[in-house]
């Protein structure tokens, strides 16, 4: 069977807890007043059967009167305590994953984008969000639990060791089974699940932001049932996970009664025979047999705590993986000068997602500032990746992206977005303003600025005509607003971007061809002596206002590669294809 807490879990896990950056004061107030609450318990289940113990001797009344006030008084205790502990130790939890998830994004930010996009958008969410929680909850359900069972276990023993010894080890047995040996067995069916719930989690976290992305669009493909289907097929993987790993929580929990049942009989058993010895007396027999009952509730928390730590150790595996990527990427540890202005070269370049097949040939070519570049193709040619690639969002199979001589896949995403500005297909429009949408690109534009970008975009009717201006809120997503428009506002953000080169994708993909081409047009037209333009669209129609326009189409292995280049009016002059494409656009 395998090692439920393997050494590089516990070494990952070591590490997140470092950067968790614990308030060692006040997790140990909740420690102390975790285990003041549940020592509250044993103090009371202890008092109480001395007093009734003693009370059947039928004493002096002012006999019991300290004990009564100790009943009381733990009684009210127990409750307090359990209060102050809630709130130092969520206080310590909730601060170490904020600083946890800020380590996360601090690190992501500073290095080469490609560690991101290598990932899966269902696991980027796991690892900076679940991941992070189960790790923060170490704190609260691991290391806190721990902490207590040990002193509060301490605590009662003291008492019985005080008593009667031989009884003291026989519960001390008995809290070893049910505080280590039952969570063990609890623990190692927590990493057999685990092992599994790790990709079924992101995949269903996959499917889950899939559905609710594109619901419309398998609803009328007819495919949202048997999607929805495949969802829950894998939320039914997840549930049979959490049934395999209960089995052994269920086998934990049988042990800690067999335990406590152990310790209590063991408790009378060898009482009655002190008692009869005289080595023990009545009263403090049941006090011995009654202790074991609270001091129990410490260890009973242990199998969950047990499994926490398993849960919080593959988390952190994963976590800290995708930290130690990002830190050792060659942008979290060089941040180059980039002189503004400066081209853009591909050398030989095969671009490609990570881990699937080259999409395309080696391919060659510079864009300058003041350029405007259109690459045209059949859909599913690679036109995206090719732009991907020179964004820098996915790094090259082989050869090279550089601007200023620096790999643009290894410069910090915080630098290279000063000089190259991407607006993919589907650029997210966030449900704020029309002002602050334009300022995501650039934090310092002012209304004044924002009426002018909004002109060049072809926009100034349509801010006119609303109610609030450029202070209008727009829907998630802006789906209270035109096709057209909105690819018009991502235009005006693109042109907002400081960035000297604009890479566009698909401006004018699902509106009508008059609205497309004017739109694809305006950004071609919009390149300038400070600002180069690369466009990625099936429309021919408007590439009259380009500088230059590439052709695409695949080789006998289906990769892209360049099947003609030059002017719009060139190509139309020489190239057969081109020219038939462009009399199919009417």
């Amino acid at each position: 069977m395998m090692h439920p807490f393997p050494s590089e879990e516990r070494a990952a896990l070591k590490r997140a807890i470092t950067l968790l950056d614990v308030d060692k004061k006040k997790f140990s107030w909740s420690v102390l007043a975790g285990s003041s609450a549940i020592g509250s318990t044993v103090g009371l289940g202890t008092t109480a059967a001395w007093m009734i113990a003693r009370a059947a001797q039928l004493p002096p009344v002012l006999d019991l009167s300290v004990a009564s006030v100790g009943v009381r008084a733990f009684g009210v205790g127990k409750a307090i305590f359990r209060y102050l502990e809630r709130i130092a130790s969520h206080w310590v939890a909730l601060h170490g994953m904020a600083t946890l998830r800020t380590e996360v994004y601090r690190s992501l930010s500073e290095s080469s984008t490609d560690v991101v996009t290598s990932l899966k958008r269902g696991d980027v969410l796991t690892r900076t969000n679940a991941d992070v929680d189960e790790i923060g909850l170490v704190v609260v359900q691991s290391l806190l639990p721990m902490a207590v069972a040990l002193l509060v276990s301490l605590l009662a023993l003291g008492i019985l060791g005080f008593l009667s010894p031989l009884i003291a080890i026989l519960v001390a047995c008995a809290l070893f089974l049910s505080g280590i040996v039952g969570p063990l067995l609890a623990m190692t069916g927590a990493k057999l699940a685990e092992q599994e719930k790790i990709t079924t989690r992101a995949r269903l976290n996959e499917q889950s932001l899939y559905l609710l992305e594109n619901a419309a669009q398998l609803r009328v493909g007819g495919l949202l049932s048997a999607t929805e289907t495949s969802r829950r097929d894998t939320e039914h993987d997840m549930w049979k996970q959490r049934d395999a790993a209960a089995r052994f929580t269920a086998l934990a929990s049988t042990i800690d009664v067999l335990a406590l049942g152990l310790a209590v009989i063991g408790a009378i058993v060898i009482g009655s025979w002190q008692v009869s010895q005289s080595m023990l007396s009545p009263v403090n027999l049941v006090v011995c047999a009654m202790t074991p009952l609270s001091a129990f509730e410490a260890t009973a928390r242990m199998p969950q705590a047990f499994i926490q730590l398993t849960r919080s150790g593959a988390a952190a595996l994963r976590v800290m993986s995708l930290i130690d990527r990002a830190n050792a990427s060659p942008a979290a540890s060089s941040t180059p000068k980039i002189d503004s202005g400066t081209t853009l070269t591909a050398t030989d370049m095969v671009a490609g997602w990570p881990g699937h097949k080259d999409v395309t040939v080696p391919l060659s070519f510079t864009i300058k500032p003041g350029q405007s570049l259109a690459i045209v193709g059949p859909s599913g040619i690679g036109k995206s990746t090719i732009l991907n690639t020179l964004a820098g969002l996915i790094a090259p199979h082989s050869g090279s992206v550089t601007i200023a001589e620096h790999h643009v896949s290894n410069i910090e995403r915080a630098t290279l977005s000063q000089h190259i500005s991407f607006t993919a297909e589907d650029a997210h429009i966030f449900d704020t303003s029309i002002l602050e949408n334009l300022r995501v690109a650039r934090a310092d534009i002012t209304v004044a600025q924002a009426h002018k970008l909004l002109e060049q975009a072809g926009l100034t009717s349509w801010i006119a005509d609303l109610p609030e201006g450029i202070d209008t809120k727009l829907g998630a997503d802006a789906t209270t607003v035109s096709g057209g428009e909105r690819r018009r506002l991502l235009l005006a953000r693109a042109l907002a971007a400081p960035a000297s080169i604009l890479l566009i994708d698909e401006p004018g993909e699902h509106l009508d061809p008059h609205t497309a081409d004017t739109l694809i047009r305006d950004i071609l037209l919009s390149a300038d002596a400070q600002r180069a333009v690369v466009v990625v669209t099936h429309r021919l129609s408007p590439l009259d206002a380009a500088d230059h326009v590439i052709m695409l189409g695949a080789d006998h292995t289906g990769r892209a590669h360049v099947v003609d280049e030059g002017t719009h009016a060139e190509l139309l002059l020489r190239n057969p294809q081109y020219e038939w494409s462009l009399k199919q656009e009417g």
